[in-house]
């Protein structure tokens, strides 16, 4: 009797750590992009979307958020869909960078975002484009507190 207990006490551990590992997880939480493995992998709502859908969304939040014009819109538009178009092509590219040339990558990436920083502070008001600078230091702020302590390498 005791040897039937402890076999079925171990198969009962067993299939509950089995079925735990093999559980879909339910909805993801608010904020939770990435269920993929990768660091840049996302599945949200937005992982699909083409360069003129990217553009489109981000130019109409930009527009409620800092009120802008139908011509600033538009501008911004155009603006973001150059900018969507680049990171379409970066991510394409960003599987076959070697180690070595992820520096200069990255510095390319860099140089393109402060070129579309400059041409974007063309098109705002001051006022405007010191709101714009503010909600994106509020969002990396957001950012960097939900990530929490870097862990040491090593």
């Amino acid at each position: 009797m005791k040897k039937f207990l402890v076999i079925l006490a171990a198969f009962s551990f067993s299939a509950a750590a089995a079925s735990a590992q093999t559980a879909a997880p339910a909805t993801a939480a608010h904020g939770q992009h990435r269920q993929g493995g990768h660091k840049g992998e996302h599945k949200g709502p937005h992982a699909n979307l083409t360069p003129e859908q990217r553009a489109d969304r981000s130019s109409q939040h930009l527009s409620k958020q800092l009120n802008l014009s139908a011509a600033q819109t538009q501008q911004v538009r155009q603006l973001q869909l150059s900018r969507a178009q680049a990171m379409q092509a970066h991510k394409a590219q960003a599987g076959t960078v070697a180690k070595a040339d992820r520096k200069q990558h990255q510095a390319t990436r860099k140089a393109e975002k402060d070129r579309y920083n400059a041409q974007l502070k063309q098109i705002l008001s001051a006022d405007q484009y010191a709101k714009y600078t503010q909600l994106q230091a509020d969002k990396m702020a957001k950012r960097k507190a939900h990530q929490g302590p870097k862990q040491a390498k090593g």
